[in-house]
């Protein structure tokens, strides 16, 4: 009998990434956003369509954690969800967190710290096991928060394409890129609004905006330069919960990798703040995904998870 093996998932917007024992890369498919109807079958599909790419198929499931930007906001919907991915997949045991939680893990491997990832929307933890210091900040969604994600940053740029196109802005750089993506800007806000993935296909441009603003269009400076203040407010906004000074920050997502314009920005404004700093990340959310699933951080994150048992 093929013994079980564990499941490590990151879920965003954009992708949903895999991680199983014994497999040398983690398999990618598409992400789910919260208006993409039943979360909990959506999630449930994606992950059996990347498992099914695993040698033999489906394999028995020991224990499964999932990092997800579309956790359920109630303990009870948490639950339910858990029972549903374990039910559907097999699993003995399934742990369901935030994504921030996840990020937190792979950054700092349950040390004091705040990690602020920047995706289609953001996740910003801080969290001090010393002190129970936990604050989740932001991450509200595109409808109401997410200031300064890729799909608020996309959006902005899309939104000065459509201003210069009608003659309420001068020209940008951006208007070209926004053609090259999305076609010609007659008929384009109405396209977009009928994308089916439109969260995530605005969130795409941020990096057109990125690389305009790396060019030096005045229009999408402006942009990064909003975006980055918004995501340092709610980066100190985090770290009131974490007593060690100066207070880590760690951040992840490819539109604050090292060397994009964001990231300079933000390095920028906690360069000269002396209770905060910039600190590497050890790993990403997958990383802390794996690191939880198989036990190896003791309990620092434990009452922070919601988990299901097989009967």
């Amino acid at each position: 009998m093929t013994a079980a093996v564990d499941v490590a998932v990151d879920g965003g917007q954009t992708g949903i990434r895999v991680r199983v024992t014994g497999a040398a890369e983690p398999v990618v498919v598409e992400g789910l956003g919260r208006l993409e109807g039943d979360l909990g079958e959506g999630l449930i599909d994606r992950i059996r369509r990347c498992l099914t790419h695993l040698p033999g198929g489906i394999p028995a499931i020991r224990h499964m954690v999932l990092g997800l930007t579309t956790l359920p906001a109630s303990s009870s919907e948490r639950e339910e969800l858990a029972a549903r991915v374990g039910l559907a997949l097999g699993a003995e045991r399934v742990s369901v967190a935030a994504d921030a939680l996840t990020a937190h893990a792979g950054a700092f491997s349950g040390a004091a710290g705040v990690v602020l990832t920047v995706g289609t929307g953001i996740a910003c933890i801080g969290f001090d096991p010393g002190v129970d210091g936990f604050r989740l900040v932001d991450g509200d969604g595109f409808l109401l928060g997410d200031a300064g994600s890729g799909f608020w940053i996309g959006s902005r740029g899309v939104e000065a394409a459509l201003r210069a196109a009608d003659g309420r802005s001068g020209p940008t750089s951006l208007s070209e890129a926004c053609r090259a993506r999305f076609g010609v800007e007659a008929g384009l806000a109405a396209r977009l609004h009928s994308l089916p993935r439109p969260v995530a296909s605005i969130a795409a441009f941020a990096v057109d905006v990125l690389d305009a603003a790396r060019g030096g269009d005045a229009v999408a400076l402006a942009i990064v330069d909003e975006a980055a203040d918004e995501l340092a407010r709610t980066a100190r906004a985090a770290s009131a919960v974490v007593s060690t000074r100066p207070v880590r920050i760690a951040m992840s997502g490819r539109l604050v990798a090292p060397g994009t314009p964001l990231r300079a920005q933000l390095e920028a404004r906690f360069a000269h703040d002396g209770e905060r700093e910039i600190a590497p990340a050890a790993g990403d959310p997958l990383d802390g995904a794996w690191a939880l699933v198989t036990e190896t951080l003791g309990d620092a994150y434990d009452h922070h998870m919601t988990g299901w048992r097989a009967p």
